[in-house]
Formats: structure tokens, C-alpha cells, sequence
């Protein structure tokens, strides 16, 4: 006996089945998916898209989530399930190893909870919708361990922190955790704790950190969106390096500790995920002191950029060694697509300088709560990786006046800023995210240099996130304008004026419509592994 095939059972088992062929043939918009190799499958959805096919019956949140379980299962890597110190923590075992601890059966359920929910026409803003968690933000019943074998043996989280509340209460399904450098204090992911973290484009190299679990994880298809903190670059980091669209929100736009430095925000592999996330977590909660009232609200759409006068900055001479040309070429390209939708670009030079800023800004970090945290895992030296160990030395440089230094020379970039770029009608600025997308996975910063034009580079002198957390009133999207020789993408830093996070968002969305298009057609990350 032939038994009826509901109408929703049909749309979702055509959809599926035209992912997976790479057509689309069922009355959907065909703009994302058009070419999409058929491996990619239902994983790379963006957010906005299953939303719409969920609503539609056409899919099931179980689906987009067995997808990326399937990914998980497939390029992730053995999870520490002991959750103890690992032996050879810097080997490579081939695989992204960007996930600390899943929670299949959890979210599994959540997912089934969700489709009754959209059947019953009562779903939320990212209803079914995975978010992949940092080990940073607390999670009821969950442990955060920070990325450090002190913390292995951490009790579980007795509340939500602010932003899962958020999420949560708006349909969110929570799968997995992701990895962070011990303390989150690298910009690189590895530790003891976790292993080191891989690039899905080219496995030989870096991430990025301190969010560099939640970079991969989109990167490789095992979440759809992805949470990210930045103290000096932690989301914009990754971002860059995977190919995504970060956001830095201004101090207090999204609830977070009330360390000035710090903020809270979305990662996802477009614009248009980016913004609906971000209207998810942003705005008061009473769990947090600082948080802006009244909640900000970020549209999906912006005006044209016809005479909007945006500033290019290539900070060539942020360190001696400039800028890799495939960084310089990058912005050029985007600064010449934003041209072609009217803007009006201009080059200017700042004359800011790694060496003339980088000890005042980390003294001051210092200074603060990480500082003190630092100070405490002190006890335990041996158990620290090298560059936690390098930057509990140098905690011990913070107080009071490191903390008045940083405060000057804030106050003194913010004038310079105000008079050469907004004060003279500039809506946004323009400048590299990285001197160059070219260091190991498993570099550290104590010991190894990153060439840049064929000149070694020590530290992390050849990052340019950490200003905008020193001047943390500015808000900064990162967004995917390139892809170097070594396959991995390019990050160009779009920075609004004090608390304009629309002006950012305007020119990044402008940018998005017209510029390079990740994760579509032949733009997957291929898993190679080549130095």
C-alpha cells in the first residue's frame, strides 16, 4: 500500500535532495547555493536561508544539524573526551580540531523542538539555527575551561552567561564548543588542553585566536553561526584567516564583562548572518552592568554608497617589513569595488606604528582582569603553555600607571582620528586586519618569527587588531575581501566612527553585494595541507 506523502515531508526530501545535487529547482531562491559543489550539502546554509526553508517545510532544522554532525564526524579529528592534558598537543593528526566538547543529544532535541515550532508558526528570530559556542561564554551545566589544563577539572557552569540567554531565547540550538589559546591570551589556537586548532583551507596553517574553534567550525561547515569575544582582535582574527564576517562591537553594545577592552560578538559566513545574529545579542540585559540602552537596532539592508567619502589607510609602515603585497592587493580590490558603487576612497596615512603603541596598549590589558588571572595561574608556571607563560611576566608590568598610559594614548588616537579621518567627513576607514595571512598553525610568538616580505617578524607585530580594543568606542566589521597564494582568505578591518555601528555596517554591506563571495561556487575550503 502507497501511503500519502505529506506536503512538507516532499518539499523536504526535494530540498535535500537538490542540495545535495547543487540544484534548486523547488520554488527557493536559487542566489547562494547555484554551483555550490554537492559535497557541501546542507551544512553551508546560511542562516537566513534555512529560515526560510524551515518556514516553508521545505527542511527540518534535524537536517542542517545532522549535516554538521556528519562534517564534525568527518573533519574535526578525535575529540579529547577525556578531557585531560594531551601528551602530544602539538602533533598533527591531519583533521581541524576546532570542537572542545559536543552536546549532539542536547541540540538534537532542541532541533525536533524547533520543527514543531515553525509547524505551529510560533518560531523565534534564529529558531533551529546552530550557534557553536566559545569556550568562553557559560552555558548551564556546560564547562568552560579557558583553553588550560588548570581548568580542566572546572564545575560546570551554575548560570547562562548573558549572551546564551539571549541566543537561547530566541531559538538558538547550541551543538558544540570550540577551542581558544590557553587564557585567551595568543593570537593563535593551541594549548595543552585542546591541541592545536587548523585552517580548513589549508591545514598548515593558523586560525587565528583567541576564537580561532569558532573561525574553523564555519569555516568547515559544523555550525551555521558561531559566538566570538575580542580583548585585541579575538574576532577579527579568525575572521580574517577563515574567511568570515566578524564584528567588534563597540563597548557595551553587547553584554560582556566590564573590562573596557573587551566585547562580545557574532561570527557567520556573510553579511546578512552576521546582522541577524548581532540584532540577537545586542542591547541590555540585567545580568550586566555595562550594557547600552536601548538596544540598537541593525537593519538587513543600507543605502547605496554613492558620495560616501570612506578613508584607506594600508598601514604599510605599522612595521618595518610593510604589509605582504597579496594583503596590499586585497584592500586595493576592495577599495576599487566600493569605487564602483560610487564611494569615494581616498588613501590617507595615520603613521601608526606597532613599536610606538604595542607595550602601552598590553601594559594596560595587563592591568585589568586578565592580568589578575594571569597572576593567579603564576602558581602553576609548569603548566602554562610558553606564551601564557611570556605574558604572566609581563602582567607584571600592569597597574595604575600602565593603566594611566594606556588611557593617554587612547585619548590621544582618538583626537588624531577625529581630525584626519571623521572630523573631515569620512564614514568609515579602511585598513588591513593582518601584515600577512603567512604563519604556521602552530607558530608561538615566544619563540618563532612570521616572515613578512621575506624579513622574520617577531611576536604578533603582524597583527593590527588591538588598537580598536584600546579605542573600544569604535566599532569594527571584518570582512572577507581576498584569498592569498597559500589559500587563505584576507581580512580587510571596516571601522565606524564612536558607537556609529550603522556606518561600518553600511560600507560592509555595500562591500558584500558587489565584492568577493565566499563558500559559494568553488570557494569552499579544501582541507589541504601545504606550507
Amino acid at each position: 500500500m502507497i501511503s500519502v506523502i505529506k506536503r512538507r515531508d516532499f518539499l523536504r526530501l526535494s530540498a535535500i535532495a537538490a542540495i545535495e545535487a547543487g540544484l534548486f529547482s523547488i520554488g527557493f531562491p536559487r542566489s547562494s547555493l547555484a554551483g555550490a559543489p554537492a559535497k557541501e550539502g546542507l551544512a553551508y546554509l546560511t542562516a537566513v536561508e534555512q529560515i526560510q526553508y524551515f518556514r516553508e517545510g521545505a527542511l527540518s532544522p534535524v537536517d542542517v544539524l545532522t549535516a554538521q554532525i556528519e562534517r564534525i564526524n568527518k573533519y574535526n579529528g578525535p575529540l579529547n573526551t577525556s578531557g585531560r592534558e594531551l601528551k602530544d598537543y602539538l602533533k598533527f593528526n591531519g583533521q581541524v580540531n576546532a570542537v572542545t566538547y559536543e552536546h549532539f543529544g542536547q541540540a538534537m532535541q532542541a532541533a525536533k523542538e524547533a520543527e514543531k515550532r515553525y509547524k505551529s508558526g510560533s518560531a523565534r528570530a534564529l529558531e533551529g539555527v546552530t550557534v557553536a559556542v566559545k569556550d568562553e561564554n557559560d552555558v548551564r551545566g556546560w564547562r568552560v575551561t579557558m583553553g588550560s589544563v588548570l581548568l580542566q577539572d572546572a564545575p560546570p557552569a551554575g548560570e547562562n552567561a548573558a549572551i546564551i540567554d539571549m541566543l537561547l531565547s530566541e531559538g538558538a540550538i547550541l551543538h558544540i564548543q570550540t577551542t581558544v589559546p590557553e587564557l585567551y591570551i595568543h593570537s593563535q589556537t593551541w594549548s595543552r588542553l585542546w591541541g592545536v586548532t587548523r585552517n580548513p583551507w589549508n591545514l598548515h596553517y593558523a586560525v587565528g585566536g583567541s576564537s580561532g574553534g569558532s573561525g574553523a567550525a564555519l569555516a568547515a561547515g559544523f555550525t551555521t553561526l558561531a559566538t566570538g569575544s575580542d580583548m585585541g582582535g579575538s574576532i577579527r582574527i579568525p575572521a580574517s584567516l577563515c574567511g568570515l564576517y566578524g564584528f567588534k562591537a563597540p563597548f557595551g553594545r553587547v553584554p560582556t564583562s566590564e573590562t573596557t577592552f573587551e566585547t562580545l560578538g557574532p561570527l557567520a559566513r556573510t553579511f546578512d548572518d552576521m546582522v541577524l545574529m548581532q540584532n540577537v545579542i545586542t542591547g541590555p540585559h540585567p545580568k550586566v552592568h555595562a550594557a547600552l540602552r536601548p538596544k540598537l537596532d541593525y537593519p538587513r539592508t543600507y543605502g547605496g554608497l554613492k558620495g560616501v567619502r570612506i578613508a584607506l589607510d594600508y598601514f604599510e609602515s605599522w612595521i618595518p617589513e610593510g604589509i605582504d603585497p597579496s594583503v596590499r592587493e586585497a584592500l586595493a580590490d576592495a577599495a576599487a569595488v566600493l569605487r564602483g558603487q560610487g564611494a569615494v576612497v581616498d588613501e590617507v596615512r595615520l603613521g601608526w606604528s606597532y613599536a610606538g603603541q604595542y607595550k602601552t596598549f598590553m601594559h594596560g590589558l595587563l592591568s585589568t582582569g586578565i592580568g589578575a588571572m594571569l597572576l593567579n595561574a603564576g602558581q602553576h608556571r609548569d603548566k602554562l603553555t610558553s606564551y601564557a607563560a611570556h605574558f604572566l611576566k609581563e602582567a607584571r608590568n600592569g597597574g595604575p600607571e600602565a593603566m594611566a598610559a594606556a588611557d593617554e594614548l587612547a585619548t590621544r588616537l582618538h583626537r588624531q582620528l577625529q581630525q584626519d579621518v571623521f572630523g573631515k567627513g569620512y564614514r568609515a576607514l579602511l585598513m588591513p586586519t593582518l601584515a600577512t595571512p603567512y604563519f604556521p598553525a602552530d607558530n608561538d610568538p615566544t619563540t618563532d618569527t612570521v616572515m613578512v616580505n621575506g624579513k622574520p617578524v617577531k611576536g604578533m607585530a603582524h597583527v593590527l587588531t588591538y588598537i580598536w580594543n584600546l579605542l573600544s568606542r569604535y566599532p569594527v566589521v571584518d570582512v572577507p575581501v581576498g584569498i592569498a597564494g597559500n589559500n587563505i582568505p584576507i581580512g580587510m578591518q571596516v571601522v565606524g566612527n564612536t558607537f556609529d555601528d550603522l556606518a561600518a555596517f553600511q560600507v560592509a554591506s555595500g562591500y558584500s553585494r558587489a565584492g568577493l563571495h565566499l563558500y559559494k561556487g568553488d570557494l569552499f575550503p579544501d582541507y589541504r595541507n601545504k606550507a
